[in-house]
């Protein structure tokens, strides 16, 4: 493989944890389910397992999953910040864009502190604030009074998230309950759609992805045309203030969302806008399994870029043929790593491992086959560990 160890990882997308608040055990922590899958099945596959086999060699202990957890639940309780400093040092971790929507008090009952997040990191790793909108707009639903409060507070919440919060991009889970079928909606037509929506009662009802039940009653299509039109505004302010926005594409958390509604293509309507065109539109989870699919928008659209988040780890020995397909159409420039780690520790480690893994890789196939040369692979290497990020989220060195 070619070396590329040298150069850091900016995981462009993931999630603060606390490890009090560890709810599942590890072994439920390698899928995208809210269902508890039974053993063997929860066990055996094949991410997992090189999850097991790394961790006995972290751990110095036997390669069985009963020994690694204990020597896990050991090494983790005594001295949390050491053990996570361990492994994030090990997979060259030296920056992460965090998306504060999750977990937080609206529908998790806690939210994580940046600055806290920070200080569990022992302070080796930068920590930049990612601004979901959902949260805020379950806020707004209950309390604004009227369309234009509505309007008027959703904007400045935005200008607050990133002028006096720091907040590096804007990012929204729509997809999670309407899909990515995105249209721009008149304003005549939000305001009709908030008044029957507000009316019925629909607006202060949870809209998670666990506890909401999809139907096709007018109350749903009344709140979907709203969400579109607030989404639109969204995409408008973060032209104004020079963020990039990140959406949510591909696979989620089983079964709250509908994967064949996810397809980043469902999104033509929004990056072919013409008033939308300066949004630096970034398509999560490199839209997985749709790849090809966001290679070809990354391609064909200049302000559209491709987050590897969730495809790896979670694609597992499929990451690198991921890349390649990726790469069969988009440009490097527009390709940045990220892990979409959330609740423990090892999913960031691990994505660090088998991504960096798998772009290797990709980039000595490419290499072989004259596509490209060492040099060239070492760059691309650079650009999408680290440096990709950096330039479109604007953060420095």
């Amino acid at each position: 493989m070619l070396d590329i160890s040298e150069y850091p990882l900016l995981d462009g997308h993931c999630h603060a944890f606390l490890p009090e608040k560890e709810e599942e055990g590890l072994d439920q922590s390698f899928n995208l389910s809210f269902l508890q899958i039974p053993d063997p099945h929860n066990t055996s596959t094949l991410l997992f397992r090189r999850v097991v086999t790394e961790l006995a060699r972290v751990l110095d202990c036997d390669a069985d999953w009963a020994t690694v957890a204990e020597a896990r639940a050991e090494a983790y309780g005594r001295d949390p910040s050491a053990y996570i400093g361990k492994l994030f040092r090990e997979a060259g971790l030296k920056a992460m864009l965090v998306d504060q929507g999750y977990p937080c008090e609206e529908f998790n009952g806690y939210s994580v502190p940046l600055s806290g997040f920070a200080d569990l990191l022992g302070g080796d790793v930068a920590v930049h604030p990612l601004f979901r909108i959902e949260p805020v707009l379950a806020e707004l639903f209950r309390t604004a009074s009227s369309f234009d409060e509505l309007l008027s507070r959703f904007g400045e919440a935005l200008e607050q998230a990133v002028q006096a919060d720091g907040c590096v991009g804007f990012k929204s889970i729509i997809a999670y309950v309407f899909g990515l079928r995105v249209e721009k909606i008149k304003e005549s037509e939000a305001r009709r759609a908030y008044t029957a929506a507000s009316q019925s009662g629909q607006l202060t009802k949870s809209t998670t992805e666990k506890d909401w039940i999809p139907n096709d009653g007018a109350n749903i299509r009344d709140e979907r045309i709203l969400r579109n039109y607030l989404l639109w505004k969204a995409f408008e302010k973060s032209i104004e203030l020079s963020v990039p926005f990140q959406l949510h594409t591909g696979i989620g958390d089983s079964p709250f969302i509908d994967v064949r509604a996810v397809n980043p293509l469902h999104l033509l309507e929004v990056i072919a806008d013409e008033q939308l065109r300066e949004a630096e539109i970034v398509i999560v989870h490199s839209g997985y399994p749709y790849v090809r699919e966001a290679g070809f928008l990354a391609n064909n659209y200049p302000n559209v870029y491709i987050d590897l988040s969730e495809m790896i780890p979670f694609a597992s020995i499929g990451g690198k043929d991921c890349i390649l397909q990726l790469l069969e159409m988009a440009p490097v420039t527009k390709l940045m790593y990220g892990s979409d780690g959330f609740g423990v520790p090892e999913i960031f480690w691990i994505g660090g491992l088998v991504g960096r893994e798998a772009l290797s890789r990709a980039l000595q196939e490419l290499v072989e086959s004259r596509a490209i040369d060492e040099e060239y692979a070492h760059e691309m290497a650079r650009l999408i560990l680290h440096a990709n990020a950096v330039r479109l989220y604007g953060l420095g060195e």
